[in-house]
């Protein structure tokens, strides 16, 4: 017998035993984040944030800037700084308004209140087409009256 015939056969059972499923395994079980996915966590984070800072107020008068103790309290939060996240926190004076800054990626997200009002709320993709769109912010409506006198 000679063993040279089946060397084609041979070559192609090792082809399509070993070769080529590692070609089509790359994207079906892919366990990284999808863009969509790190721009939802990284709005997430902020929103935490936002909560717990809400809540520190509530209870003391005052905002808190270090991020430890929102995350010590939040185990979600600690999760989801593995997207990972860069996050700015910080108090204005007497620690009565705040500042916080969440940037992935793929999108940046910040928040800032004076008080217990909301005064700036911002998002912005940083890459395009992730899927993923900015909530709209609320819109304010103004009423006018007019008045008219007859004679």
């Amino acid at each position: 017998m000679d063993m040279r015939r089946f060397l084609p056969i041979i070559l192609i059972a090792f082809a399509a035993l070993f070769i080529l499923p590692q070609l089509f395994k790359g994207g079906s079980s892919s366990k990284t984040l999808s863009s969509k996915d790190r721009a939802v966590l990284t709005r997430d984070a902020m929103l935490r944030i936002d909560r717990a800072q809400k809540n520190a107020f509530a209870k003391s008068g005052q905002y808190n800037d270090r991020l430890a103790d929102f995350v010590v309290a939040d185990k979600v939060l600690a999760r989801e700084l593995t997207v990972p996240l860069d996050i700015d926190l910080s108090t204005g004076a007497g620690a009565k308004s705040y500042v916080v800054t969440v940037s992935s990626d793929v999108l940046s997200v910040s928040r800032a209140r004076n008080g217990a009002k909301v005064i700036a709320s911002s998002c912005r993709q940083l890459k395009s087409r992730i899927g993923y769109s900015c909530p709209e912010p609320p819109t304010t409506t103004t009423t006018t009256t007019a008045t008219t006198t007859s004679g």
